[in-house]
Protein backbone atom coordinates (compact mmCIF):
# COMPACT_ATOMS: atom_id res chain seq x y z
CA UNK A 1 0.00 0.00 0.00
CA UNK A 2 1.39 3.16 -0.73
CA UNK A 3 2.26 6.15 1.88
CA UNK A 4 -0.69 7.81 3.41
CA UNK A 5 0.86 9.92 5.96
CA UNK A 6 -0.56 13.05 3.84
CA UNK A 7 -3.50 11.83 5.10
CA UNK A 8 -2.65 12.69 8.79
CA UNK A 9 -3.74 15.46 10.57
CA UNK A 10 -1.36 17.62 11.40
CA UNK A 11 0.75 16.68 15.03
CA UNK A 12 1.79 18.87 18.04
CA UNK A 13 5.13 19.15 18.48
CA UNK A 14 6.39 15.46 20.00
CA UNK A 15 3.17 13.65 19.36
CA UNK A 16 3.55 10.90 15.82
CA UNK A 17 1.48 8.64 14.16
CA UNK A 18 2.19 4.80 13.96
CA UNK A 19 -0.25 2.97 11.43
CA UNK A 20 -0.05 -1.23 11.98
CA UNK A 21 -2.32 -3.56 9.54
CA UNK A 22 -4.00 -6.42 11.60
CA UNK A 23 -5.75 -9.15 11.48
CA UNK A 24 -8.96 -7.44 12.49
CA UNK A 25 -12.26 -6.29 10.91
CA UNK A 26 -12.17 -2.88 11.71
CA UNK A 27 -10.40 0.37 12.17
CA UNK A 28 -9.29 1.48 15.86
CA UNK A 29 -7.79 4.99 17.00
CA UNK A 30 -5.76 4.52 20.47
CA UNK A 31 -4.18 7.19 22.47
CA UNK A 32 -0.89 6.70 24.18
CA UNK A 33 -0.01 10.27 26.23
CA UNK A 34 2.72 9.02 27.88
CA UNK A 35 4.28 8.04 24.65
CA UNK A 36 2.99 11.07 22.86
CA UNK A 37 1.79 8.28 20.29
CA UNK A 38 -1.50 8.15 18.23
CA UNK A 39 -1.51 4.12 16.80
CA UNK A 40 -4.18 3.20 14.38
CA UNK A 41 -4.62 -0.65 13.93
CA UNK A 42 -6.50 -0.80 10.70
CA UNK A 43 -7.45 -4.25 9.13
CA UNK A 44 -4.62 -6.01 6.40
CA UNK A 45 -7.21 -5.66 3.32
CA UNK A 46 -8.39 -2.17 3.94
CA UNK A 47 -8.45 -0.42 0.88
CA UNK A 48 -6.51 2.91 0.93
CA UNK A 49 -9.31 4.88 0.23
CA UNK A 50 -11.31 3.82 3.08
CA UNK A 51 -8.51 4.29 5.12
CA UNK A 52 -7.94 7.67 4.12
CA UNK A 53 -11.78 8.21 4.96
CA UNK A 54 -11.27 6.80 8.11
CA UNK A 55 -8.39 8.69 9.44
CA UNK A 56 -9.64 11.81 7.53
CA UNK A 57 -13.02 11.45 9.96
CA UNK A 58 -11.32 11.28 12.96
CA UNK A 59 -8.96 14.49 12.01
CA UNK A 60 -10.64 16.65 14.75
CA UNK A 61 -11.13 14.21 16.88
CA UNK A 62 -7.59 13.18 17.30
CA UNK A 63 -6.08 16.71 17.28
CA UNK A 64 -8.49 17.91 20.57
CA UNK A 65 -7.39 14.32 22.15
CA UNK A 66 -3.38 15.24 21.38
CA UNK A 67 -3.99 18.97 22.08
CA UNK A 68 -5.92 18.29 25.44
CA UNK A 69 -4.27 19.67 28.92
CA UNK A 70 -4.81 15.89 30.60
CA UNK A 71 -3.04 13.97 28.10
CA UNK A 72 0.22 15.67 27.83
CA UNK A 73 2.91 14.02 29.55
CA UNK A 74 4.05 15.53 33.19
CA UNK A 75 7.36 17.65 32.20
CA UNK A 76 10.69 16.91 32.86
CA UNK A 77 13.67 18.52 31.60
CA UNK A 78 16.60 15.93 32.85
CA UNK A 79 19.36 19.03 31.28
CA UNK A 80 18.26 21.01 34.28
CA UNK A 81 19.93 18.44 36.97
CA UNK A 82 21.92 16.07 35.13
CA UNK A 83 25.08 18.10 36.06
CA UNK A 84 26.17 21.05 37.87
CA UNK A 85 29.20 22.22 39.25
CA UNK A 86 29.57 19.66 42.45
CA UNK A 87 28.32 16.70 40.59
CA UNK A 88 27.22 15.03 36.92
CA UNK A 89 24.91 12.11 36.31
CA UNK A 90 26.91 9.11 34.22
CA UNK A 91 25.18 5.99 33.16
CA UNK A 92 22.79 6.50 35.67
CA UNK A 93 24.90 7.70 38.49
CA UNK A 94 25.45 10.85 40.40
CA UNK A 95 28.98 11.14 40.45
CA UNK A 96 30.84 14.02 42.82
CA UNK A 97 32.69 16.19 40.39
CA UNK A 98 36.47 16.97 42.01
CA UNK A 99 38.33 20.01 40.74
CA UNK A 100 41.30 21.04 40.35
CA UNK A 101 43.91 23.66 38.74
CA UNK A 102 46.41 22.80 35.88
CA UNK A 103 48.88 24.79 33.84
CA UNK A 104 48.86 21.79 31.69
CA UNK A 105 46.20 20.81 29.07
CA UNK A 106 42.76 20.66 30.57
CA UNK A 107 40.98 17.79 31.14
CA UNK A 108 38.30 15.82 32.74
CA UNK A 109 38.48 11.95 33.94
CA UNK A 110 37.07 9.12 36.32
CA UNK A 111 39.13 8.53 38.85
CA UNK A 112 39.33 4.51 40.46
CA UNK A 113 36.64 5.84 43.12
CA UNK A 114 34.13 6.86 40.71
CA UNK A 115 34.89 10.91 40.93
CA UNK A 116 34.84 13.06 37.97
CA UNK A 117 38.10 14.76 38.07
CA UNK A 118 38.10 17.97 36.20
CA UNK A 119 41.61 19.96 35.86
CA UNK A 120 41.72 23.39 34.06
CA UNK A 121 43.12 26.67 34.62
CA UNK A 122 41.68 29.13 38.02
CA UNK A 123 40.61 31.64 34.69
CA UNK A 124 39.25 29.31 32.43
CA UNK A 125 36.45 30.45 30.43
CA UNK A 126 32.66 29.22 31.50
CA UNK A 127 32.25 28.52 27.54
CA UNK A 128 35.63 26.80 26.97
CA UNK A 129 34.86 24.66 29.89
CA UNK A 130 31.14 23.48 28.41
CA UNK A 131 32.75 22.38 25.52
CA UNK A 132 35.55 20.33 27.46
CA UNK A 133 32.55 18.78 29.37
CA UNK A 134 30.33 18.12 26.26
CA UNK A 135 34.01 16.68 24.37
CA UNK A 136 34.23 14.61 26.80
CA UNK A 137 30.56 12.94 27.69
CA UNK A 138 30.42 12.75 23.90
CA UNK A 139 33.18 10.44 24.40
CA UNK A 140 31.99 8.06 26.79
CA UNK A 141 28.73 7.73 24.63
CA UNK A 142 31.03 6.90 21.52
CA UNK A 143 32.86 4.07 23.62
CA UNK A 144 29.29 2.63 24.79
CA UNK A 145 28.25 2.91 20.94
CA UNK A 146 30.97 1.37 19.59
CA UNK A 147 31.12 -1.70 22.02
CA UNK A 148 27.25 -2.06 21.87
CA UNK A 149 27.42 -1.81 17.79
CA UNK A 150 30.33 -4.62 18.41
CA UNK A 151 27.75 -6.98 20.06
CA UNK A 152 25.05 -6.40 18.25
CA UNK A 153 25.91 -6.39 14.69
CA UNK A 154 26.49 -9.87 13.99
CA UNK A 155 23.55 -10.99 16.08
CA UNK A 156 20.94 -8.80 13.90
CA UNK A 157 23.07 -9.33 10.77
CA UNK A 158 22.71 -5.69 9.87
CA UNK A 159 25.06 -2.65 10.10
CA UNK A 160 24.53 0.84 9.77
CA UNK A 161 26.81 3.07 7.49
CA UNK A 162 27.51 5.66 9.91
CA UNK A 163 26.53 7.07 14.02
CA UNK A 164 25.77 10.35 14.51
CA UNK A 165 25.41 11.93 17.90
CA UNK A 166 23.42 15.10 18.43
CA UNK A 167 21.24 16.79 21.12
CA UNK A 168 17.79 16.76 20.13
CA UNK A 169 14.68 18.03 21.54
CA UNK A 170 12.23 15.31 20.98
CA UNK A 171 13.68 11.96 19.86
CA UNK A 172 16.15 9.78 21.40
CA UNK A 173 17.25 8.79 18.29
CA UNK A 174 16.62 8.34 14.68
CA UNK A 175 17.46 6.63 11.68
CA UNK A 176 17.70 7.57 7.75
CA UNK A 177 17.19 4.34 5.87
CA UNK A 178 17.89 5.56 2.52
CA UNK A 179 21.26 6.66 3.47
CA UNK A 180 21.53 3.95 7.00
CA UNK A 181 22.64 6.70 8.47
CA UNK A 182 21.98 6.40 12.51
CA UNK A 183 21.60 9.26 15.04
CA UNK A 184 21.38 9.02 18.87
CA UNK A 185 20.68 11.74 21.34
CA UNK A 186 23.56 12.88 23.68
CA UNK A 187 21.68 13.19 26.69
CA UNK A 188 21.74 9.17 26.73
CA UNK A 189 25.03 9.61 28.31
CA UNK A 190 23.17 10.37 31.55
CA UNK A 191 21.02 7.72 31.96
CA UNK A 192 21.24 3.76 32.29
CA UNK A 193 23.76 2.05 29.86
CA UNK A 194 20.06 -0.08 29.34
CA UNK A 195 18.07 2.99 27.68
CA UNK A 196 21.24 3.82 25.35
CA UNK A 197 21.11 -0.14 24.24
CA UNK A 198 17.33 -0.07 23.37
CA UNK A 199 17.62 2.94 21.63
CA UNK A 200 20.35 1.79 19.98
CA UNK A 201 19.01 -1.73 19.09
CA UNK A 202 15.29 0.42 17.94
CA UNK A 203 17.34 2.05 15.05
CA UNK A 204 18.92 -0.87 14.08
CA UNK A 205 15.57 -2.82 13.82
CA UNK A 206 14.52 0.15 10.92
CA UNK A 207 16.97 -0.76 9.20
CA UNK A 208 15.63 -4.20 8.60
CA UNK A 209 12.13 -2.74 8.96
CA UNK A 210 11.95 1.01 8.08
CA UNK A 211 8.68 1.33 9.17
CA UNK A 212 6.90 0.60 12.76
CA UNK A 213 4.82 -2.31 11.56
CA UNK A 214 4.03 -5.66 13.03
CA UNK A 215 7.17 -6.75 11.91
CA UNK A 216 9.26 -4.00 13.30
CA UNK A 217 7.62 -4.70 17.01
CA UNK A 218 8.52 -8.57 16.22
CA UNK A 219 11.90 -8.20 15.74
CA UNK A 220 12.37 -6.14 18.99
CA UNK A 221 11.00 -8.51 20.93
CA UNK A 222 12.53 -11.24 19.68
CA UNK A 223 16.37 -9.40 20.50
CA UNK A 224 14.62 -7.50 23.74
CA UNK A 225 11.50 -8.76 24.88
CA UNK A 226 11.90 -6.26 28.07
CA UNK A 227 12.14 -3.43 25.20
CA UNK A 228 8.28 -1.98 26.36
CA UNK A 229 9.94 -1.07 30.00
CA UNK A 230 12.73 0.69 28.66
CA UNK A 231 10.02 2.47 25.67
CA UNK A 232 7.81 3.71 28.94
CA UNK A 233 11.03 5.20 31.02
CA UNK A 234 12.05 7.15 28.21
CA UNK A 235 8.84 8.92 27.06
CA UNK A 236 8.17 9.76 30.49
CA UNK A 237 11.51 12.35 30.17
CA UNK A 238 10.60 15.33 28.68
CA UNK A 239 13.11 16.75 26.28
CA UNK A 240 12.53 19.70 24.77
CA UNK A 241 13.45 23.26 26.77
Amino acid sequence: MQDISRCFPATPKGWQYELIYKRIRHIYFRIYPDKRTVRISAPTRISRKALEHAIQSKSAWLMEKMTSPGNAPPPFNPLSVMKDRFSCMVWGRRLPVVRGTCHARPGICLSPESEIIIQVPSSFDPKKEENLWNTWLRTLLNERIQMLLEEWQPVMDVAPAEFRLKKMKTRWGSCNTVARRIWINTVLVHLEPCLLEYVLVHELVHLLEPGHTRRFYQIMETHLPDWKASDVRLNKIELRQ
